[in-house]
């Protein structure tokens, strides 16, 4: 599964918070609707709103139902009415079917490992043999509804995206794509080869060896012009993740 890295400074252009939000909101979509197993945020000291960003994008993967318990009111989240909900499987509706996968909270815990788990319905479910404590995230299949039980489950598909902090340098130690208008145009069986990849992508003031340069980060990766001939003088960074893993997705999937 391929993950995004953005920097930190990522929102450098933008001033007014609404824009700011509305912007991390259009590459969670991008992410989620391409199938991105995590969005990871790298530390530019220029600029550095990891928290901000961070905060609104495990916002806007959290199920509704849920965010009330997981997440707490903070000024970063002040504008997320302007948010695009995801919409992606995890964010199951209140309409409960047998069988279906959801994600829960645990509310309460009993002896020998009995748990209530909120799953987004009026009644908290019965699930037993559970190790984790009150307040944990959970991942539930529905056994019965009347009783409401359920038991620990493993979603089929794409779930949702993960969110990560890490400095620069941690990038280095995984599969890295240095997404660039300096790079060359990938051939098709470069592209189609990608899976357990990070595609990194610079501010809209710098690109990702230019700030690396600055942090006295040395990258040794391939770098690709995903988006040749462009006819525009700067792509915006919620546009070149989009087009990037449009591309990305379209070519695989035509492989698959």
């Amino acid at each position: 599964m391929i993950s995004i890295a953005i920097p930190s400074s990522a929102l450098i252009n933008e001033k007014d918070e609404k824009i700011k939000a509305y912007k991390v909101g259009q590459i969670a979509r991008a992410a989620a609707i391409f199938r991105v197993g995590e969005i990871i945020i790298y530390r530019d000291p220029k600029l550095d709103e990891s928290d901000f960003i961070a905060d609104l994008l495990e916002y806007l993967e959290t199920p509704q139902y849920l965010r009330r318990h997981l997440i707490p009111i903070k000024p970063s989240l002040r504008h997320a009415g302007v948010l695009p909900p995801l919409r992606i499987p995890s964010h199951a509706p209140k309409d409960l079917k047998i069988g279906e996968v959801r994600e829960g909270i645990i509310r309460k815990v009993g002896p020998e490992g009995t748990a209530w788990v909120d799953i987004g319905v009026n009644a908290l479910a019965l699930l037993k043999g559970v190790k984790k404590k009150s307040g944990a995230r959970v991942t539930v299949r529905v056994c019965s509804k009347k009783p409401l039980v359920v038991e620990e489950g493993k979603p089929a598909g794409y779930w949702g995206y993960k969110v990560k902090k890490v400095e620069l340098e941690d990038l280095l130690h995984r599969n890295v794509v240095v997404a660039s208008r300096k790079g060359s145009m990938p051939g098709l069986e470069e592209i189609t080869s990608l899976e357990d990849h990070v595609l990194v992508f610079g501010s809209p003031q710098e690109g990702v060896h230019e700030i690396a340069s600055r942090l006295g980060v040395e990258i040794n990766a391939r770098c690709w012009n995903i988006i040749p001939k462009q006819g525009v003088k700067t792509v915006r960074l919620e546009e070149a993740v989009t087009a990037a893993l449009a591309i990305i997705n379209f070519l695989k999937g035509g492989m698959e």
